[in-house]
């Protein structure tokens, strides 16, 4: 498989492997995720549903940042303490993921959870000279890494532009140096001793937490896929590699960093000043997860994505063809009481794998399927459906695209019923057949 890889910007081949890890950076929990969130997590979660349906084997590590300047802001916005904040979001977080379907990564971890191996890995950072402390900070040391420095994004240490969450600091040697540990007593604070054994208390800052999680959680060793958006390239992701970068004595962090592109919505940036940020909860709400994943698919993860109502719309009824035909599927295999098997992998499979490996590409899965739709509505009408079509039909809608559509389970009782309808329909008996037809739409089988 080959997955287009920012640090080369080209793309790049993971190669012939029965084991992948991979990290994503999860949530700050200060508020409910919107569907630009959502885009991140759902490209990984098709990720690991192509891999997972093919056997090979996935650690999958997102992390929680549950300490943090905004939850310190909406704590005390809200009067209550950071914990309590972090508690509720993360809860509302893993609520949204499941209406969305995604697969549990194999860890969700808390940063909160590993601030003595964050301390430890920047004193350790400190003792190598790869950063300094200054009462009671401490930050990385660019100028030592000013050749490395930038790759990611592409640009030279004096064309990168500090960050806005990057604020200046009178204590750095460099306006690029950047934050390991923050010498405060705002908000929810940890202890740090410098190299002088003199304590303050503080937190970490936002860009060491990450590192300092794939340095411990895969035993310091480079993982194969780094996710995240494509805004967080620099600087949180640049500052990432960095820190792991001179930790470990200039190996990389991970061998392909897979970001995905920006999301708009109506040609706009989602922002609270323009009030036009969309939540999950509210557009699943509205038009259903399936109707989301479909929008998502439908662009390549890498690729910008303008969100307009006429798109969400194309999705909804895209997702609604879908759904029909699954009905007509089910009817079908309950009238001639027909069985599948999923084990048995046909030519659509195939050629859905085969997208899916150059580069995730979704769309042209989503081409597939229209085509499969158009295929089995044929046979249905001839009463021809080829089990082996259905097979390949069902795994790449709910196996590896990852779909949710709830279909109705035909039990013995219902499908005498379906059979007393259809008896009765073709003898033209239409008053007791629609009888039958209402206790059967009652019960969501059409």
């Amino acid at each position: 498989m080959k997955l287009y890889n920012t640090l080369t910007r080209d793309f790049t081949n993971y190669g012939e492997t029965k084991k992948v890890n991979i990290y994503a950076c999860g949530p700050t929990v200060y508020n409910y995720i919107h569907i630009g969130n959502a885009r991140a997590i759902i490209t990984v979660d098709l990720l690991v549903s192509f891999l997972q349906f093919q056997e090979i084997e996935v650690t999958y590590i997102q992390n929680y940042t549950d300490i943090d300047d905004k939850i310190i802001l909406k704590a005390a916005a809200v009067k209550k303490t950071e914990q309590e904040i972090a508690e509720f979001y993360i809860q509302a977080f893993e609520e949204d993921v499941t209406n969305l379907n995604i697969k549990t990564p194999t860890h969700r971890v808390r940063v909160t959870n590993h601030i003595s191996d964050i301390v430890t890995f920047i004193q350790n950072l400190v003792k190598t000279g790869d950063a300094y402390e200054i009462n009671g900070s401490t930050y990385f040391n660019i100028a030592k890494y000013q050749e490395y420095y930038g790759r990611l994004a592409n640009k030279k240490l004096v064309e990168l532009e500090v960050n806005a969450r990057i604020k200046h600091d009178a204590n750095k040697h460099s306006q690029y140096d950047f934050a390991l540990w923050k010498n405060t007593a705002t908000g929810v604070s940890f202890p740090y001793y410098d190299a002088n054994g003199q304590k303050y208390q503080g937190r970490p800052g936002w860009h060491t937490e990450c590192a300092v999680l794939i340095d411990k959680l895969f035993d310091h060793q480079t993982i194969d896929i780094h996710a995240g958006g494509i805004d967080l390239v620099f600087p949180h992701h640049e500052n990432e590699r960095i820190q792991f970068f001179a930790k470990n004595k200039g190996q990389e962090i991970s061998k392909i960093w897979m970001h995905n592109g920006h999301l708009n919505v109506a040609n706009e940036k989602m922002s609270k000043s323009l009030d036009n940020t969309i939540l999950v909860r509210d557009f699943i709400k509205l038009y259903g997860s399936n109707t989301l994943r479909y929008l998502l698919y439908a662009t390549n993860y890498t690729q910008p994505l303008n969100v307009t109502n006429s798109l969400i719309m194309a999705a909804q009824n895209e997702t609604a063809k879908i759904l029909k035909i699954l009905k007509a599927i089910n009817l079908f295999l309950a009238e001639y009481d027909l069985t599948y098997n999923l084990a048995n992998r046909g030519e659509y499979v195939k050629k859905a794998l085969a997208q899916l490996e150059n580069n995730l590409n979704s769309p042209n899965v989503l081409t597939i399927i229209s085509e499969m739709i158009k295929i089995i509505n044929i046979q249905l009408r001839n009463k021809t459906l080829d089990m082996q079509l259905v097979s390949d039909f069902y795994n790449i809608i709910f196996n590896i695209m990852n779909f949710n559509f709830q279909l109705p389970i035909i039990s013995g009782e219902i499908r005498e019923y379906l059979l007393e309808w259809i008896k009765y329909k073709n003898n033209k008996d239409f008053v007791k057949a629609d009888e039958l037809r209402k206790v059967l739409l009652e019960k969501d089988i059409f």
